[in-house]
């Protein structure tokens, strides 16, 4: 599967359930994209007996998902740098107390993460990676974080990049 670039998203919310779940809304893009550690998503199953089965196998695959935001930062009315939403400060955990995004230890399993996307006839698709429930307790995961800044004149954007993984199927 090629991977699916979206450029208008409307929000990614990521918490524990949908009431216990940060909503970010300054999102430049998402994208993700099966991988397939095996080069290849159906194999046909090699035997060493002359009775070969006909059929083939599911290789390992899972999801890489990027999200593209503005900044990494959550605005207060009072203080526009006073939280840092994803991290040890922030308020993104699990169920088990552990930060989905931490910069300074490891990460925790994200139990909800769902994108909701604003399509170009202006109906909302939703991407359910993790609903929340017990079926999808670790199985999303950030895996990394780029930032990118530009003291060019007239850049646009300075980018903060997170990378997660999807070990489950979307909902």
């Amino acid at each position: 599967m090629a991977e699916v670039i979206y450029d208008r998203v409307k929000s990614v919310a990521i918490g524990t359930t949908a009431g216990a779940s940060v909503t970010i809304t300054n999102v430049l893009a998402f994208a993700y994209r099966i991988v397939t550690v095996e080069e290849g998503m159906v194999v046909p199953i090699s035997v060493i007996n002359d009775d070969n089965p006909s059929g083939v196998h599911q290789g390992h695959s899972y999801y890489e998902m990027l999200m593209v935001l503005d900044t990494d930062w959550l605005v207060d009315e009072g203080d526009a740098t006073s939280i840092w939403a994803y991290g040890p400060t922030g308020v993104v955990v699990n169920n088990d107390g552990d930060f989905a995004i931490d910069e300074d230890g490891e990460n925790g399993d994200i139990e909800y993460f769902v994108v909701t996307i604003t399509e170009h006839d202006a109906t909302e698709t939703t991407l359910t990676f993790a609903d929340g429930l017990a079926a999808t307790e670790k199985t999303v995961w950030c895996m990394g974080e780029t930032s990118e800044f530009s003291n060019e004149d007239g850049a646009p954007h300075q980018t903060v990049t997170y990378r997660f993984i999807c070990l489950g199927d979307l909902i």
